[in-house]
């Protein structure tokens, strides 16, 4: 037979809800009168009209407790080992029913002509250890849940934690790389007082760093205009090098100062947009630059550039960034001790010719103490 469902929407018939009261009994309109009033009194049902039919229903749904005719009750107990609360309808209930209620194990007996307030107290009685027993399981249900969710909740936590973690060192790595990189350029060009040899150690120092790459470096002159001051060629052609490099420092140097900072271009949409002027000659090339600026005055522009197939390390930029105010604060040294024989208007910039090195005041004592 089919569930019988109660109708009632109280909060005690949801907690019953797809939990059923057996009702086992051979005579059909004994087995529908009971299941009818016990209904309307708020329990869903499931009938059954013998014990094999009460062995099922008790197999495939979960039963509190059951109202089953005392003729059925041995075959069931051998079927089933554990029945729930089990409400016994005997012909007469006696003293000799009751000790067979006893020897059946079930909790109560009446008798098959009882009142229907008498047997719905006999289920109530019969359902309230099951009841309690799955209130505690929806307790333990919900508190599973709310600890599964905190547990998904401190997982995800403690993933961004992680993940911040690891940013957090490799960009500590990256800092300390760059601290290291500009301790050793600084070391390096310490020495140079030429320009020369300053542009030289500069760009052999670049290339060891980031790997093979056509490197330029300009300089300002007094007039406004820029020349090469280095050149290093790496995959450009030689026959078109001079041309390349005339257009380059025609436009590159300006704006790189007009950006005032390290600059990356990696697609040639980028190198179209920023560097017009050059864009003819290194539109398939990823470019790095910097204008090198002391006290707010320029005093060299670097551009590295090579093909696109071979980009420049991410660190890059940090690494370019840190040692463009090195590399500033070198050249306004060298300019300095070339020209502290002179008024300082009347200093040349580095793109100018410097002055013979036999002039009065050239690499006087004490040159080295101001550096960086």
């Amino acid at each position: 037979m089919a569930p019988r469902k109660t109708k009632d929407n109280s909060s005690e018939a949801k907690t019953r809800d797809a939990r059923f009261v057996l009702v086992a009994h051979p005579s059909k309109a004994r087995r529908e009168t009971i299941m009818n009033f016990l209904c309307a009194r708020g329990h869903s049902c499931i009938g059954a009209p013998s014990a094999a039919a009460a062995g099922e229903a008790l197999s495939s749904h979960v039963v509190l407790a059951a109202v089953v005719a005392e003729v059925m009750i041995p075959a069931l107990r051998h079927q089933h080992e554990s029945l729930p609360a089990v409400v016994m309808l005997s012909p007469k209930a006696d003293f000799a029913a009751a000790k067979r209620a006893l020897s059946l194990g079930v909790c109560d007996v009446l008798d098959e002509r009882c009142e229907e307030d008498e047997l719905t107290a006999a289920i109530d009685k019969a359902l309230k250890p099951s009841l309690k027993a799955t209130s505690r399981e929806e307790r333990l249900e919900k508190l599973c849940k709310r600890l599964n969710e905190s547990r998904r909740t401190l997982s995800k936590e403690l993933n961004r934690l992680c993940a911040d973690m690891t940013s957090a060192y490799s960009e500590l790595a990256q800092q300390i790389d760059t601290v290291a990189i500009a301790g050793e350029f600084t070391g390096l060009i310490r020495q140079e007082l030429e320009l020369e040899s300053l542009m030289r150690t500069s760009l052999e120092f670049l290339l060891a760093k980031l790997g093979s790459t056509n490197a330029a470096l300009f300089l300002p002159s007094s007039t406004g205009d820029w020349t090469l001051g280095a050149y290093v060629n790496y995959d450009r052609s030689k026959d078109s090098a001079e041309t390349m490099l005339d257009h380059l420092a025609d436009t590159v140097p300006q704006r790189l100062e007009e950006f005032g900072q390290t600059v990356r271009f990696d697609t040639q949409t980028e190198v179209a947009a920023n560097l017009p002027g050059a864009s003819a000659w290194i539109e398939d090339c990823a470019i790095v630059g910097f204008s090198a600026v002391h006290e707010g005055e320029t005093l060299a522009s670097v551009m590295l550039f090579r093909d696109r197939s071979t980009p420049f390390p991410e660190h890059t930029k940090a690494t370019l960034d840190a040692l463009s105010k090195i590399l500033a604060s070198q050249f306004a040294r060298v300019i300095r001790v070339h020209h502290r024989h002179l008024p300082k208007e009347q200093w040349a910039s580095p793109g100018d010719p410097l002055p013979p090195k036999g002039d009065e005041g050239f690499f006087e004592s004490g040159d080295d103490d101001d550096l960086l």
